[in-house]
């Protein structure tokens, strides 16, 4: 009985630390997708340095501090809300912030933001792009006509990489 116990508690701790392991690799790679979208969409004022607000917790906050420290051209900010949504460039948002997209987007009104968030089912919904699993590899839904009525426009790179809506 005891010895059962002990193999059940290495297999939960085995469970948990490889779905761990899964959702870092996860935030890494959205992380270099967020960072790659910066590179592949055109700003108005042809800015080059970019702004990007993670909203919500989120493991990409991390991840992405860590290429732009890197490579430079983007400042990463982890942001309490709304109201501090128009300062940024390219906005994220967590699962957690799910609920609040239309204040975000009301927050930026005509500005020129990315939405990018964790869930594909808010692409075209108040989110440009939206991130998903498909066969164990990340994918993301992108609205390119949300994105052009924001004054952007997305490389057609972007575009050939994302599934369009």
């Amino acid at each position: 009985m005891k010895q059962s116990k002990i193999i059940f508690g290495l297999v939960l701790f085995l469970a948990i630390a490889l779905s761990n392991k899964s959702y870092a690799q996860e935030s890494k790679f959205k992380a270099l997708f967020i960072y790659k979208f910066a590179e592949y969409i055109e700003w108005p004022s042809g800015k080059r340095n970019v702004t990007v607000g993670i909203a919500g917790k989120s493991g990409v906050s991390k991840e992405l501090s860590n290429f732009a420290a890197s490579k430079g051209n983007m400042t990463v900010l982890d942001i309490s809300g709304p109201s501090v949504a128009g300062k940024c460039d390219i906005i994220f948002l967590a699962n957690s912030e799910d609920s609040k997209v239309d204040a975000y987007n009301s927050a930026i009104g005509s500005r020129s933001v990315l939405v990018v968030s964790e869930n594909s089912s808010l692409t075209g919904k108040g989110s440009d792009i939206g991130f998903f699993l498909e066969s164990g590899k990340l994918r993301f839904l992108i609205d390119e006509k949300s994105i052009r009525n924001k004054q952007m426009t997305p490389s057609s790179k972007l575009l050939a990489l994302g599934k369009p809506i």
